[in-house]
C-alpha cells in the first residue's frame, strides 16, 4: 500500500490523515535535524544524508516492528555484527528485545544492568560507555535513551568498525543516538501499553486481531535472524482461555503474551525462547496439568 505524504500508518493498518500544519511541522522537524547533524560533525555531507535517510526509513515500520528493526539498522550503520537492544522492565531489570547475532545475545535474555558497575554508571549519566578495557563481558560501546531522567533502552554494540568518512565510532553514535531517541522511545511506550490497550474484557489476554498482528511482527523479525521467538498452544479440554490464562500466567515471565487464534484457541508466545528453553516452560505448564504444544508457525502462515 502506497501511503501519501500527509498520512500515516498505524498499526492495526488503519490510515490516520495529518493536518497541513502537523505535516509542515514534521517536515520542518526533519529538515532542521538534518541541518544539525550537518553542521555539528564533520563529515562529508553524503555520508550524514544516507545515514540520516537509513535511520529515516524506521519510519516505514509499524510500531511493534520498530525495536526490531531498529537493530538491523543500528548494525549496518555502526558497522557491528552483534547488537542488542534491551528494554527496561523496572529500575533493576533490562529484558532482551532484539538482537543481530548469538554473540549479541551473549549476556542473556535478562539483565540487572544496575549491577553491571562502569557501564551502568556511564548510561545513567547520559554518556556512551567504552570498553577501554576490552573486558569480554562486556561490550564495546553501549548508550542507552532516557525518557527524562529514566533509562527506557539500552543499545549494545558487541564489534563496531573503524572510523567511517572520518568519524569515530563513538561520534557516529551521538549523532545515531540523537535520530534515533524518539522513534525508539515512542516504540517502547507503545509496546508498554500494547496488553492493557488490547486485552479482552477482564483478563490479561490478547485479542485474537491484536495478537495475530503481534505474532506476525514476531514471527517476520525471527525469520530475519532479529528475534527468537516460540508459540505454544494449549489443549483446552473444558476449560477456556480465562480460567487457563489465571493458572499459567505465573509460570511465564511478563514479556511473554498470552493470546486467542483461530475463534478462541488459547496460545502464549514466548519472547525472546528458543526451542529448549521452550521445552523447559512446557514442562512447568505441564507440572500443573496442562497440555501445550510448540507450534511451527511462520510469517506466511499468520493471515
Amino acid at each position: 500500500m502506497t501511503l501519501y505524504p500527509d498520512e500515516l500508518q498505524n498499526t492495526d493498518g488503519t490510515i490516520t490523515q495529518l493536518t497541513n500544519e502537523e505535516l509542515r511541522s514534521l517536515l520542518k522537524e526533519k529538515d532542521q535535524e538534518l541541518e544539525t547533524l550537518k553542521s555539528s560533525h564533520a563529515a562529508p555531507e553524503d555520508s550524514w544524508k544516507s545515514t540520516y535517510e537509513l535511520i529515516s526509513s524506521l519510519e516505514k515500520y509499524k510500531t511493534e516492528e520498530v525495536l526490531f528493526y531498529a537493530a538491523q539498522i543500528l548494525s549496518e550503520e555502526m558497522g557491528s555484527k552483534d547488537v542488542a537492544i534491551y528494554t527496561v522492565a523496572n529500575r533493576e531489570y533490562a529484558r532482551l528485545y532484539s538482537s543481530t547475532s548469538k554473540e549479541a545475545r551473549r549476556l542473556g535474555n535478562s539483565i540487572k544492568y544496575v549491577a553491571m558497575g562502569e557501564l551502568y554508571d556511564d548510561l545513567k549519566a547520559g554518556r556512551i560507555y567504552v570498553n577501554e578495557l576490552k573486558d569480554p563481558e562486556r561490550p564495546a560501546l553501549s548508550i542507552a535513551v532516557h525518557a527524562e531522567e529514566d533509562i527506557r533502552v539500552i543499545l549494545m554494540f558487541w564489534d563496531v568498525s573503524d572510523d567511517k568518512h572520518g568519524v569515530s565510532p563513538i561520534q557516529r553514535l551521538t549523532v545515531i543516538e540523537t535520530l534515533l531517541q524518539r522513534t525508539i522511545l515512542r516504540a517502547s511506550r507503545y509496546m508498554s501499553n500494547f496488553r492493557r490497550k488490547n486485552y479482552l474484557e477482564g483478563t490479561n489476554v490478547l485479542n485474537e486481531k491484536t495478537f495475530r498482528v503481534l505474532l506476525k511482527a514476531f514471527l517476520d523479525a525471527k525469520e530475519k535472524g532479529l528475534t527468537e521467538c516460540v508459540l505454544v498452544e494449549f489443549e483446552m479440554g473444558y476449560r477456556d482461555y480465562k480460567s487457563i490464562s489465571l493458572e499459567v500466567s505465573c509460570k511465564i515471565r511478563l514479556t511473554d503474551y498470552m493470546g486467542v487464534l483461530n475463534g478462541g484457541k488459547f496460545y502464549i508466545l514466548l519472547a525472546n525462547t528458543d526451542i529448549k528453553s521452550a521445552n523447559i516452560v512446557l514442562e512447568r505448564f505441564q507440572s500443573i496439568g496442562f497440555k501445550s504444544a510448540i507450534k511451527d508457525l511462520q510469517y506466511k502462515d499468520i493471515e
